[in-house]
């Protein structure tokens, strides 16, 4: 090899090297900022979360008879009192916008 193209690939390999040891600092820091921010902002996390309550209050098999949670008053999930649509028996037809 000539001196000219061997200093040609010494400076890219030095460039190399220059580049991985930014791009390496570049995700230290990184890293870094991360944890500093997230312990900033450790202090917003609940600690205690609140329970759902989807029992429907028929308790499991002790012959109350269930239900379907509409009588509950405890405020949990419950469902639609009746299906969407219509209720007749032929097929049901949306109409939207004029006659």
């Amino acid at each position: 090899m000539d001196p000219k193209t061997r200093k040609a690939v010494s400076a890219r390999d030095a460039g190399l090297a220059r580049v991985s040891r930014a791009t390496r600092l570049i995700g230290v820091a990184s890293v870094a900022g991360a944890v500093i921010a997230a312990a900033g902002f450790a202090h917003l996390i609940p600690t205690h979360l609140p329970h759902l309550n989807v029992d429907d209050g028929g308790g499991s098999g002790s012959g109350s008879g269930g239900g379907n949670g509409s009588s509950n008053g405890s405020g949990g999930l419950q469902g639609p009192n009746n299906a969407p649509g219509g209720g007749g028996s032929g097929p049901s037809q949306v109409q939207s916008g004029g006659s």
